[in-house]
């Protein structure tokens, strides 16, 4: 899919910020501090550049970008001539000679953004006594308080892992891209591969498996607790795969019942798993039936009060529940017949909790001889678990490492690492399963 649709996700990216957002023709996007309707990007290719234009979104081709862009750096002549320092600039707040009034008449005659920065250079005394280098970024400071310009991108694994460290690193776990890609190149996730991936982070991991799968493959996503789609599926959802595709691809599990694999294989006697199984299904039975008396007695109240919604619509979104409850069940059920196979090629751990059960259990379910990958915000929770797979004698080629990534400014004369940068980028335990029966 390369043009945006309706319901789609987009990346929407400006000069600093970027967010991503659903396309809904009938809902404003809030970016910044800016809103516009997105129904006239609907159609276009991913990649296209828009401006905001009243609330709207206009259109701009990519040569109409570039000379903006390159009149917005060398706005005129003036813009050429450069002091040799800063030492005689006083930040009296009487440089500039418009006032807030004019920047607002401009905007309400419908000024671009342009014209405005270029009549802002025109009518400051300082500009031309500044440094190249303070031209610049006096320059690059309007551009991104009067430049309407957007770009609405196709969501990719490394746009999505960019987008939320810069929007909160404790949300992902400070997982940085090279700690992401350290963990899919450790795997080996290929086209064609099966792979259990417990996942804590909005998905993001699991997205980035889908994305190297291709059209091939099968994941089985672990998860702690029963939380919403959007907890552990949010950048699934976003790479617009296609709910078809999703459902023959991934498979969600909850934690508690792929630990159930392994209390079912230890038990004692097959009388005791028949047992158990028969009081699970009896507290099944019973929920059910609970539920079943519950919706007796409402709906007796219902047909002995005036009902304010049609009946029609009530029935049709208890059958539509019904039908994703029914959906999610089957899908458990694939889920667990995968993994009891327990030929799966790989094992992606991203965990808020201490990860040293959750990987002992999973790793039941991997073949031997295949790798798996561990990442934490923090080495004390990956040493213990290197130290129980030592001890265990379950895994080979163990390796603890810390990611470490530093971007770098590319300008003429004046290249060199980015000011701010991130502290860490989290640590990563590798290694390969071995069993004895093999």
């Amino acid at each position: 899919m390369n043009t945006i649709k309706e319901g789609s996700y987009v990346v929407v990216r400006g000069l600093n910020n970027t967010r991503l957002v659903q396309v809904d023709s009938k809902k404003p996007v809030f970016f910044g501090k800016r809103k516009f309707s997105i129904q006239t990007a609907i159609g276009e290719a991913f990649g296209s550049v828009f401006e905001i234009d009243n609330r709207d979104l206009r259109k701009v081709s990519a040569e109409e970008y570039r000379k903006r862009c390159s009149e917005c750096e060398f706005p005129g002549d003036d813009a050429q001539t450069s002091g040799q320092d800063n030492r005689n600039l006083v930040d009296d707040g009487k440089s500039q000679k418009l006032t807030r009034e004019d920047i607002e008449t401009f905007k309400a005659d419908g000024t671009s953004g342009e014209s405005i920065i270029k009549t802002l250079v025109e009518n400051s005394t300082t500009f031309k006594e500044k440094t190249e280098y303070a031209q610049r970024k006096y320059l690059k400071k309007k551009q991104d308080k009067y430049l309407q310009h957007v770009t609405l991108e196709q969501p990719t694994a490394r746009l999505l892992v960019e987008m939320y460290y810069s929007q909160s690193p404790l949300k992902i776990g400070n997982m940085r891209i090279d700690s992401l890609a350290q963990m899919l190149t450790c795997c080996n996730v290929r086209s064609g591969g099966r792979y259990i991936v417990f996942d804590a982070y909005l998905g993001l991991l699991t997205a980035a498996v889908l994305e190297r799968l291709g059209q091939d493959g099968t994941v089985v996503q672990v998860y702690a607790g029963q939380g919403p789609d959007s907890s552990y599926r949010q950048a699934v959802y976003a790479l617009n795969l296609g709910e078809e595709f999703l459902r023959s691809t991934v498979f969600e599990l909850p934690y508690a019942k792929a630990s159930s694999l392994l209390t079912d294989r230890n038990s004692e006697t097959p009388e005791k798993k028949l047992e158990g199984g028969n009081a699970c299904a009896e507290a099944e039975m019973e929920d059910l039936s609970e539920k079943d008396s519950l919706s007796h007695s409402d709906a007796t109240i219902d047909n002995s009060q005036p009902s304010k919604k049609p009946a029609s619509a009530t029935d049709s979104k208890d059958a539509e529940r019904a039908a994703r409850k029914q959906r999610r069940l089957l899908e458990q059920q694939k889920a667990m017949d995968l993994l009891k196979t327990k030929s799966l090629d790989g094992l992606l751990v991203a965990s808020k909790h201490h990860p040293t059960a959750i990987v002992l259990s999973l790793l039941e379910f991997v073949a031997p001889s295949r790798p798996f990958a561990v990442f934490c915000s923090f080495q004390e929770p990956l040493v213990d678990c290197y130290t129980q797979l030592k001890n265990a004698g379950s895994a080979v080629f163990l390796r603890l490492t810390e990611s470490w990534l530093r971007s770098h400014q590319v300008l003429p004369n004046r290249t060199h690492p980015s000011i701010s940068m991130s502290g860490g980028g989290g640590y990563v335990l590798t290694g390969i399963k071995v069993t004895d029966n093999a």
